[in-house]
C-alpha cells in the first residue's frame, strides 16, 4: 500500500507557506533594481544622456532624484524644470507618487514575508516531519514561480509592450502611465531600460526559484535517507 495521505492541516500549511515563500521571493528579488548603483548603471548602460541632452552627470542626477522620489516618501519634490528644460510635470509626479504608493509598502512586505519564511523555517527544520513540509512548501513555491516566469519570459519576447501595458494595468489608473515622447521621465527611463530590468528582474526571480527547488530535493534526499 502506498503511504497516506498528508493530513489536511499539512496541505494547507505546504500552500500557505509556499505562497508567502513565492511572494518573498518575487519582492525580494525587485529590492536590487530600486538601489542607487542599480540605476544609474542601467540609465548609463541604455544612453539616456543622448536623449535628456543634459550630459551623462545630469541624467544621472535626475535619474537618481526620481529613484529616491519613488521609494522614500521623505524624498525632495522633483523639479519643473532642469536645464531650462521642461521636467517632471504635474502628471509625472502624479504617477511616480502612485509607484511609491505600491513601491514602498511592497518592499517592506516582502522584507517582512522573508522574514516570516526564515523564522518559520527555522521552527520547522528541527523535526523530521516539519523538514518534509519545508521541503514541499520550498518545491511548490519555486515551480510556481518558474512555470509563471516561464510564460512571462514567453511573453515579453512575442510582445513587451503588450505585457508591459498589462503589468501596469494591474496598478495603475489607465492612461496615467503614459507619456509623450519627448517626456524627460520616457527620456531618462526609456523602453530599453525596462526591458533590461525585466530582465534582471525575471533572472533573479528563476534564480531564487531554482535554489528552493534544488534546497527541496537536497531535504527530500536527506530525508529519503535515513536523515534525522
Amino acid at each position: 500500500m502506498g503511504s497516506p495521505a498528508a493530513p489536511w492541516s499539512s496541505r494547507a500549511e505546504v500552500a500557505a507557506f509556499a505562497l508567502v515563500l513565492a511572494l518573498a521571493i518575487v519582492g525580494a528579488a525587485l529590492l536590487p533594481l530600486t538601489t542607487p548603483a542599480y540605476v544609474r548603471f542601467m540609465v548609463g548602460a541604455v544612453g539616456s544622456a543622448d536623449r535628456t541632452g543634459l550630459g551623462l552627470d545630469g541624467t544621472l542626477e535626475t535619474a537618481e532624484h526620481v529613484r529616491r522620489f519613488v521609494t522614500d516618501p521623505a524624498a525632495p519634490p522633483l523639479p519643473v524644470t532642469i536645464g531650462g528644460r521642461p521636467a517632471y510635470d504635474e502628471a509625472a509626479v502624479s504617477h511616480l507618487a502612485d509607484v511609491r504608493d505600491v513601491l514602498a509598502p511592497a518592499r517592506w512586505l516582502a522584507s517582512g514575508l522573508a522574514l516570516a519564511a526564515s523564522v518559520w523555517t527555522l521552527v520547522r527544520r528541527r523535526t523530521r516531519a516539519g523538514r518534509a513540509v519545508v521541503a514541499s512548501a520550498l518545491y511548490g513555491a519555486g515551480w510556481s514561480l518558474l512555470v509563471i516566469g516561464g510564460v512571462a519570459v514567453l511573453a515579453g519576447a512575442a510582445d513587451f509592450d503588450a505585457l508591459f501595458a498589462w503589468f501596469h494595468s494591474l496598478f495603475f489608473a489607465s492612461g496615467t502611465w503614459l507619456f509623450p515622447e519627448g517626456a524627460l521621465l520616457i527620456e531618462v527611463f526609456p523602453l530599453p531600460f525596462w526591458v533590461a530590468s525585466g530582465a534582471v528582474w525575471g533572472l533573479v526571480i528563476i534564480s531564487c526559484s531554482a535554489a528552493a527547488v534544488a534546497a527541496a530535493h537536497r531535504i527530500r534526499f536527506t530525508l529519503g535517507n535515513n536523515g534525522v
